[in-house]
């Protein structure tokens, strides 16, 4: 399991607090660290059985200029991880090291002036095709954890917690926390993507079927919005305040798809959206574009096109309007 790490080419001097570019990443000065508007967790896609995060490299360059960290994750693929929940793991496992690390490495970036058009963002999950899914997969688990916390009494940490948006942010530590989601060409129901296969001839050779349980009792569990809606079934005793608490945990959420896409059917991300806003959250976005295959979209983010610009464009629109209710919430 490998993980690729990228940092923007300034950094902090922890004793003076001033920013200064670099043309190294990384200073040998213990007290240097970089400053960074945020973090994007990506997780490569391959058909849950193929995949190196070094093909995905290409990723890192637009968000670098704009002063993210990138974090390219590698995890087993089948049929060395034997289920999804040991893919999941695998992911979930990087996030958790990644916090250690980046808290040696980088701080939130101070805004100049208050200006939000340079200050700090947030941490974004992103994935593609099966990346999506698992990505997506391990956010519904985190958020299972702090439900289960909520039972027995109101989580301490929500995963979209408010001080993380802080423009004057003054912890210690790196504020890790997903902020964003956001899912490319991703397949979100299992049992429905193994009938899209079986209609294309390919359900016995893809890597999806036994690593997702073979069953479709199974399919449903390895399938993130339903594994979301059976959280809100075991607790429908508290469906108001449960409710209530997925809105607070949930981060925003948008799911990117092209109109031609032959290997995901754009109508997977249409199903998700609906499912996900039916489980109260208070933002699940979609963006659909016309004449754009499955692989197209991984190449507008790393090489430049439309989905790179809509992407930038929710990500920063929804920043701003993340700040401006938090500032409100205080007054």
């Amino acid at each position: 399991q490998y993980v690729d790490l990228f940092l923007p080419t300034n950094y902090k001097d922890s004793k003076n607090d001033t920013t200064e570019t670099n043309s190294h990443s990384q200073s040998n000065d213990p007290h240097k660290k970089t400053s960074v508007r945020g973090t994007v967790f990506f997780v490569h896609g391959g058909a849950w059985g193929s995949g190196q995060p070094w093909m995905y490299r290409l990723v890192a360059p637009m968000f670098l200029k704009l002063n993210f960290a990138v974090v390219i994750v590698g995890y087993r693929t089948y049929p060395d991880a034997p289920t999804i929940d040991d893919q999941c793991g695998d992911v979930r496992l990087a996030w958790d090291k990644c916090e250690h690390v980046l808290n040696e490495l980088v701080v939130p970036i101070r805004s100049r002036n208050n200006d939000d058009d340079d200050g700090w963002v947030g941490n974004v999950i992103m994935g593609h095709s099966s990346g999506a899914h698992v990505a997506l997969l391990m956010l519904v688990d985190m958020i299972g954890e702090q439900m289960k916390d909520f039972s027995s009494a109101r989580p301490s940490n929500s995963l979209n917690n408010n001080y993380t948006k802080a423009t004057n942010h003054t912890d210690k530590k790196y504020p890790w926390a997903p902020n964003y989601f956001i899912g490319l060409s991703g397949p979100y129901d299992i049992s429905y993507h193994f009938d899209y296969e079986a209609g294309r001839g390919v359900e016995q050779i893809s890597p999806m079927k036994p690593i997702c349980g073979n069953s479709r009792e199974n399919f449903h569990k390895a399938s993130p919005v339903k594994r979301l809606l059976s959280l809100l079934g075991e607790q429908r005793e508290e469906t108001i305040a449960i409710s209530s608490t997925i809105q607070q945990l949930t981060p925003p959420i948008l799911l990117v798809h092209g109109i031609e896409d032959n290997i995901v059917p754009f109508t997977a991300t249409a199903d998700a959206g609906r499912l996900l806003r039916s489980c109260g959250l208070k933002q699940c976005d979609e963006i659909y574009l016309e004449d754009t295959s499955h692989q197209d979209v991984i190449m507008h983010i790393m090489l430049g096109g439309p989905a790179k610009d809509l992407v930038l464009d929710w990500l920063m629109q929804t920043s701003r309007r993340e700040t401006i209710t938090q500032l409100q919430s205080r007054l």
